[in-house]
This record gives structure tokens, C-alpha cells and sequence, in this order.
């Protein structure tokens, strides 16, 4: 496992993730592999990925436990979303 994936899994541990997690690889090639995501530079960088294949939604950043409501909401949004592209 190298540094970007050892630093991914210790992240999705830490904050209790438990939805599946792509790396899509260097960060080198994510202008090639995800367009959408050119000249996108934040840590981290969620893509919600559809059946399809495309990218439904992206959400830059991450509001941890101590952002209270914030936290709260960002986790409500993500479930939602996940589930409408797991309904589709």
C-alpha cells in the first residue's frame, strides 16, 4: 500500500466512512481520468460516481465532528446522495 492509499484508509477509519472509497491514482493523472476535477486542488476531494460511470456530484473538503451542525449536515447530504445513485 502506498502513502495515498495508507493516508485514504486511515481516513475513511477515522471518520467511520463506511460507503466505498475510489482512488482513482496519481494525482498526475486525475485531470485525465476525472475532467471535471482539473485544477481542483483540496484534501479531500469527494466524486460521487453514478451506475453510468459519470460523475453525478463533487464535494470539495471535509466538516469533521467538531463543526457541530455543519458535520451533521454534510453526513445527511452524502447518505442522500449516495443513496439516490444506488437507487437509480
Amino acid at each position: 500500500m502506498d502513502s495515498t492509499s495508507t493516508r485514504l484508509a486511515a481516513f475513511v477509519k477515522h471518520f467511520g466512512i463506511d460507503y466505498t472509497c475510489l482512488l482513482a491514482g496519481l494525482t498526475s493523472e486525475l485531470a485525465a481520468k476525472i475532467p471535471q476535477a482539473d485544477r481542483l486542488n483540496a484534501w479531500p476531494t469527494t466524486f460521487f460516481v453514478g451506475r453510468d460511470g459519470r460523475v453525478s456530484t463533487i464535494h470539495a473538503g471535509f466538516a469533521g465532528p467538531a463543526s457541530g451542525a455543519f458535520h451533521t449536515h454534510l453526513r445527511e447530504e452524502f447518505t442522500s446522495t449516495v443513496e439516490r445513485l444506488l437507487a437509480q
